[in-house]
């Protein structure tokens, strides 16, 4: 993604849709492997009363040892990779939409464009992610003795390929607030940051303008950028939409006909009945302890995995 500050450069190639697409893909797959442990102690927490973020470490280490840290990892790097992928090329594809033909809009506009366009990207992708989130949650809380595949097959033998999307309106609720969250405060962030400079050859995408005349201090720079940016977003992100994670993961650890097999709004209103509205963020240290690495990883992937596919790509043309 360029500054919030970038103009669209009219005169640059076309962004691929196949680059940006693969690049989420690398993007996806380096936020789970470097958030998988903070999520299953989050998901830990708020499936189970009583327990700290200390305490649910312990209790998994004595269950399951270190591998149970990643336990339900394999529904999670496949889905989130792939998710990723797709819905960084959603999100792309939406933003341009929004803005052309507006080739000097203003930072407002851009602003409002990328939190449209991660709206837009949430809402898409949420039917494609529920399944793999329902098998990640009930994996982590030691569903089918924390297997991905044991859970999966679990819930296709007793409740069919529907039970996979149980849970898909929380989903919803939480995925289409955040993409415009995550997507508008990653953008922001970028316009404040220190950037590289001599991008003007290249429309003022910075990152590119770096990557393309290999200048090691630049790529360094943006390096910093891309990870500090992507961290703060995803910490700033998680701290809003907490509540809305913590509905999700009860609903779909939950089964049908439980006390806590409730529509998002009116679960919602049960944690607050029964642990007050500081209880809608059960699971906040793991969280915030997670998004920074994670999301670091996630966009510092994303932005050289794009630069490198579209460098390759020119070279070839």
């Amino acid at each position: 993604m360029t500054r919030a500050s970038d103009a669209p450069d009219a005169s640059a190639p076309r962004r691929s849709r196949a680059d940006d697409a693969v690049a989420g893909v690398v993007a996806g797959a380096a936020c789970v492997a470097a958030g998988h442990p903070f999520d299953t102690v989050k998901v830990f927490v708020q499936k189970n009363r009583g327990h700290t973020t200390g305490s649910a470490i312990a209790a998994l280490y004595r269950a399951r040892g270190a591998r149970g840290l990643y336990a339900g990892v394999a529904a999670p790097l496949v889905g989130a990779s792939l998710e990723t992928g797709a819905n960084y090329a959603c999100f792309h594809e939406a933003r341009e939409a929004a803005l052309a033909g507006a080739s000097g809009a203003g930072a407002g506009a851009r602003l409002a464009a990328s939190a449209f366009a991660g709206a837009l990207a949430g809402g898409l992708m949420t039917p494609f992610l529920t399944p793999f989130e329902l098998v990640k949650c009930r994996a982590q809380v030691g569903d089918g003795g924390g297997s991905a595949r044991a859970v999966a097959l679990d819930v296709w033998r007793t409740r069919g390929a529907l039970g996979l999307f149980r849970g898909v309106s929380h989903t919803a609720a939480r995925e289409i607030p955040s993409g415009a969250v995550y997507f508008a405060t990653y953008e922001i962030f970028r316009t404040i940051f220190p950037r590289a400079r001599g991008a003007s050859d290249v429309g003022g995408d910075v990152t590119r303008a770096a990557f393309e005349t290999r200048d090691a201090r630049g790529l360094l720079v943006e390096a910093l950028a891309a990870a500090s940016c992507g961290g703060a977003a995803g910490v700033v992100t998680w701290l809003i939409v907490l509540p809305l994670d913590n509905a999700k993961t009860i609903y779909q650890c939950e089964r049908p006909g439980g006390a806590r097999d409730l529509p998002p709004l009116a679960l919602l209103r049960a944690l607050v009945a029964e642990r007050g509205v500081s209880g809608l963020w059960r699971g906040a240290a793991p969280v915030v302890a997670r998004a920074f690495p994670a999301n670091a990883a996630q966009w510092l992937a994303w932005e050289f995995a794009s630069r490198a596919l579209r460098a390759d790509r020119l070279e070839r043309s």
